[in-house]
């Protein structure tokens, strides 16, 4: 453990942990629109004419929006831990 701590790993420390938290709202967003998606698939009725592929495509593209943008900050995060990025 090192007593003389620079002030950049403080910076660095709450940054990785603002990142963090954004991580984890985007996979509950991206959970949340996968289980809608789920949700219309199942409501959907084909024998009745009932579909939903407009709003399935959608919660779809969003989900792999989500997905990158989730991704991101989880490479942003390995980069700050390995000290690529300060």
């Amino acid at each position: 453990m090192n007593i003389f701590r620079n002030p950049e790993d403080e910076s660095v420390s709450s940054e990785i942990d603002q990142l963090d938290t954004e991580l984890e709202k985007l996979r509950q967003q991206k959970d949340m629109c996968l289980r809608r998606k789920k949700e219309l698939m199942s409501a959907e009725r084909p024998s009745e004419g009932v579909f939903f592929h407009e709003e399935i495509h959608s919660m779809q593209m969003e989900a792999l929006r989500l997905e990158v943008e989730a991704e991101t900050r989880r490479k942003k995060i390995n980069r700050l831990r390995l000290g690529y990025e300060s």
